[in-house]
């Protein structure tokens, strides 16, 4: 392998991790301001990408518990910005919804980055950007498998120590 692969290489797994950190910065800053929390923004995320889910596949698609989902979930409603309700296919089973406050709230500070996304689009051709898209799916496929590891084995240890008095699902919130 050529130094200056090696080099690119690194440079594009170092501003892989700065433009995490920009978004983390950025999405942190869009929270502030609506007085929310990441937890929830992580929440209306997965519903604006995959629309209604049940409750459980929000909190494995977010990495929570059951019980910090419930809280996530009734601060969501309290806010306004997602709701349960009933699937018409299934009436025992309850889905949550984003709301159209969401799209009134949150989304207009997000319009830069559409514009930016187009410009991209425009700019790369279709090759290159299915080769961006293999590069990002991987990593985000490894991250998603190892943090599910991570939080297990937090989940089998935190289970293993008796508690002190703390919710068990406060640091997820």
């Amino acid at each position: 392998m050529s130094r200056h692969k090696r080099h690119v290489f690194e440079e594009l797994i170092d501003e892989i991790r700065r433009s995490q950190n920009a978004t983390d910065r950025f999405d942190q800053a869009v929270a502030d301001a609506l007085g929310m929390n990441r937890t929830d923004m992580r929440c209306i995320d997965v519903l604006q990408r995959e629309g209604p889910v049940t409750a459980g596949r929000l909190a494995e698609a977010t990495g929570l518990t059951t019980g910090a989902m419930t809280t996530a979930l009734d601060r969501l409603e309290r806010a306004g910005y997602a709701r349960r309700t009933r699937d018409a296919a299934d009436r025992r089973r309850v889905v949550v919804e984003l709301t159209p406050k969401v799209f009134d709230d949150i989304m207009g500070f997000y319009t830069e980055h559409v514009a930016q996304s187009e410009r991209l689009y425009k700019r790369y051709s279709e090759q290159q950007l299915e080769l961006l898209l293999e590069f990002v799916r991987q990593g985000r496929e490894f991250n998603e498998l190892h943090a599910a590891r991570v939080e297990q084995q937090h989940r089998a240890r935190r289970d293993e120590t008796p508690s002190h008095g703390h919710s068990a699902d406060s640091s997820h919130q």
